[in-house]
């Protein structure tokens, strides 16, 4: 099994790969949505880029492309795939993982504020629920401050308008509960689909019942430090798809030795990898982030190239992947034995 990380531009990195050479394009980029305010996230990957993927990767073979549920988004990368040569008539995965904050603004309260006045506090409540954070104050909002986990007021609408449009949200979002996996595939010329078939059934029954829902939580803080050294960092305050008044509860971890802030599970980077690769397949992740694409490579004895851009995220990668094969499946108590053994991390 061979694996090579690259630190640098992916529109300059792949174009040192061969042709025709890779088996899957694995792969969570930037969504263009100013994630954090995170500067890589400002804009979606070059159609360059992704012209250079369709290059290295052998006829026939897919691309599991993650994106925002969004669908300025969906549209835009899908369009960007296509444009580069993909075919993108595949219907998507699902990853599913029943967390995340709601977004809405309370037009009653937006009312009120429009026109100048002063709602009259009636009572106060207990937060601690992640809906309660939409009663922050406007301060407390826009400095990403405030406790969700004590009080808050509860106000009545000042004005006859805003008593008309009391309990209602304006540009409400549900909570970002799912991920979409965008399918593609790069045109097999003259081979046929029997010489691509999805490797279904390597795996776990309880995946393949829900499928194409992979239902997998978030990384816990252990998993996404294991193989880091050194001290915990202050890590990102807001978890994926949360606005800047969504402050963390009181027992949540505030320090990590992992600061990637979009850290995604293993196990759900390997479902995808068990389901388009065989063993000794190569994988591509030209956004590497914080390397759980190479981590789960690796547990499937999969060859695998990854870049990463960011100097401080590369460093994370290089020491979660430093970590041996042997005590990845220790730690993720997994049994591989060929490629047909039924993954269940």
């Amino acid at each position: 099994m061979e694996q090579h990380l690259f630190n640098g531009d992916s529109a300059e990195v792949l174009k040192e790969l061969k042709d025709n050479s890779v088996d899957l394009l694995a792969t969570d980029p930037p969504y263009g949505i100013e994630f954090m305010g995170k500067g890589w996230d400002k804009v979606l990957p070059s159609t360059d880029i992704w012209k250079e993927c369709y290059r290295v990767l052998k006829p026939g073979s897919f691309i599991a492309v993650m994106s925002s549920p969004r669908s300025d988004v969906l549209y835009r990368m899908i369009k960007d795939l296509e444009d580069a040569g993909f075919d993108m008539s595949f219907s998507p995965i699902l990853w599913t993982y029943h967390s995340g904050f709601p977004k809405a603004s309370d037009t009653s309260k937006m009312i009120d504020k429009r026109l100048g006045a002063e709602r009259k506090v009636v009572g106060k409540d207990k937060a601690g629920k992640t809906s309660k954070a939409f009663n922050l104050s406007e301060e407390q909002r826009k400095a990403g401050t405030g406790d969700t986990s004590g009080e808050y007021d509860i106000t009545e609408p000042s004005t006859d308008l805003a008593q008309k449009y009391e309990g209602s949200k304006l540009g409400f979002q549900p909570k970002p509960a799912i991920e979409h996996i965008i399918i593609g595939m790069k045109p097999h010329g003259s081979k046929s689909y029997i010489d691509n078939v999805l490797n279904f059934e390597a795996l776990p029954d309880n995946i393949k019942m829900t499928y194409p829902f992979l239902q997998v939580p978030k990384p816990a803080k252990k998993e996404k430090d294991f193989g880091m050294t050194g001290e915990e960092k202050k890590k990102p305050q807001r978890d994926e798809g949360q606005e800047k008044f969504n402050v963390p509860q009181k027992n949540r971890p505030t320090t990590s030795k992992n600061t990637h802030p979009t850290t995604k599970p293993v196990k759900l980077m390997s479902y995808i990898i068990t389901l388009f690769t065989r063993e000794g397949d190569w994988v591509l992740d030209p956004f590497l982030g914080s390397g759980t694409t190479g981590i789960a490579s690796k547990l499937l004895n999969r060859n695998f190239i990854g870049v990463e851009r960011e100097e401080e995220y590369f460093e994370i990668i290089q020491q979660r992947l430093d970590v041996s094969r042997e005590d990845l499946i220790k730690f993720f108590k997994t049994e591989i034995k060929d490629t047909q053994t039924k993954l269940d991390l």
